[in-house]
């Protein structure tokens, strides 16, 4: 069984471009349930990293996005129309949306980046319900 759809929605912030995906995250550990129900924490991040989710299916791009931090600030885009937008975690501010998934080379993706250096204890869970 999945998780309850998120209705109270973290504040966002739309852009016109990703930044690059030129970061790279350590020590993951990934619990998959299901179809596309996963929740992974990475013991640092630094810069922005491209997430892969699934294979494209036929039930499309939307999901929920939940995301944390212990140690810096974390952001997390997904599509908006033909624009992104961002959410933002702080510690002990975790942040949490609704959108669709980016596609790309076959796959469900969105982008995870550390804001202003590296962060530490980074988790996010994406789901459909």
């Amino acid at each position: 069984m999945s998780s309850p759809t998120v209705t109270n929605l973290s504040p966002s912030v739309h852009v016109s471009e990703l930044p690059p995906s030129n970061g790279r995250a350590k020590d993951a550990v990934q619990q998959k349930v299901g179809h596309l129900d996963i929740t992974t924490r990475f013991g640092s991040l630094t810069g922005s990293v491209t997430v892969s989710t699934i294979k494209q299916d036929l039930l499309g791009p939307t999901v929920n996005l939940e995301i944390s931090t212990e140690r810096g600030r974390v952001r997390a885009y997904l599509m908006d129309g033909k624009e992104y937008r961002y959410i933002e975690a702080a510690p002990g501010s975790p942040a949490q949306t609704r959108g669709d998934l980016i596609y790309g080379g076959g796959y469900w993706l969105f982008r995870l980046e550390a804001v202003d250096g590296e962060a530490a204890g980074v988790t996010y869970h994406v789901w459909r319900s």
